[in-house]
């Protein structure tokens, strides 16, 4: 009798412990499953509080801690909102004047060209033309920011539009160009444009020679696609910036006051890229020099564009 009570009572304490430790887990896996859905951006996440124990204590400080999270993230939300129309705002409404402001200045330039203080007035007109730059851009970039900014695809030959944009710029006679010819891509030739222009620009005024600019068909995940890469022999991208290459405002030459960039133009090749579902990386030769490779995925002849 003694062994069937120990028993007993054995079975009773096990019994008791199970539905102990159940009671303790079960808010505890309710906390850690709204945790998970906090995490992954679900803001208005709260868990069901019952009792005064100590995890109910513990849900009132898990819906304390969310409610203050989300309401921080809805301020900064609006507030990147704010910016991003103060920035497209202010962009357009330079615009205008601005456009005018070139045209004049450059009649002006013409006019003082033969004049001994000529070189005053082609000054004003390269820094007002320069002005125009960060502010295209800027606009530019409110447009992906607005998520306006769409393809208008077209079929084009990849060989005869690089070679365009290159004799566009002047940087004919300064990049090697190594590529097959009647290779069709299906893209929106303006962003390509964009995008190879930048990166030849760069590797021209901040590389060293010879600069080469290489494409082709190419795979990536089973995925066809073509690559262009564009190379250097110039010091290569600091080590600390490499990480960062594409983030706006961002200028390889730190140390200078100025340059002629706005630290736009690389930003706006990435996002270009990645509106064609593409990519944009960085990387330094281990022989010395940058290398910028875009690789845009293949799309059938005659595809409609669905960001549009």
């Amino acid at each position: 009798m003694l062994l069937v009570a120990d028993a007993l009572a054995l079975a009773a304490a096990l019994l008791l412990a199970l539905l102990t430790t159940r009671g303790v887990l079960r808010p505890v896996r309710r906390l850690a499953a709204a945790a998970g859905a906090l995490g992954a951006g679900e803001l208005g996440t709260r868990v069901r509080v019952r009792g005064r124990d100590e995890p109910a204590d513990l849900a009132r400080t898990f819906n304390r801690t969310a409610a203050v999270l989300e309401r921080t993230v809805t301020e900064l939300r609006a507030m990147e909102a704010a910016s991003r129309r103060f920035v497209a705002d202010v962009s357009h409404e330079l615009r205008t004047p601005l456009t005018s402001m070139i045209a004049m200045t450059g009649v002006l330039a013409e006019e003082e060209a033969d004049r001994p203080d000529g070189g005053a007035a082609r000054l004003i007109a390269a820094e007002t033309r320069r002005l125009g730059r960060p502010i295209e851009n800027l606009i530019e970039i409110s447009r992906f920011d607005a998520g306006a900014a769409a393809l208008v695809l077209d079929d084009v030959d990849l060989a005869d539009a690089i070679t365009g944009t290159l004799a566009a710029r002047g940087l004919a006679d300064g990049v090697a160009v190594e590529g097959p010819r009647d290779l069709p891509v299906r893209c929106d030739p303006r962003r390509l444009d964009v995008i190879v222009a930048n990166l030849v620009g760069n590797a021209v005024r901040h590389g060293g020679p010879p600069v080469t600019l290489r494409f082709g068909a190419a795979s990536r995940a089973g995925a066809p696609g073509v690559e262009i890469t564009v190379a250097d022999r110039g010091p290569g991208v600091p080590e600390e910036l490499l990480g960062a290459v594409f983030d706006r405002f961002v200028k390889g030459e730190a140390a200078r006051s100025r340059s002629d960039g706005s630290g736009l133009g690389l930003s706006i090749a990435r996002e270009n890229a990645v509106l064609h579902g593409g990519t944009l990386e960085a990387a330094n030769d281990p022989d010395g020099g940058a290398v910028f490779t875009l690789w845009p995925p293949a799309r059938p002849a005659g595809a409609e564009d669905a960001d549009g």
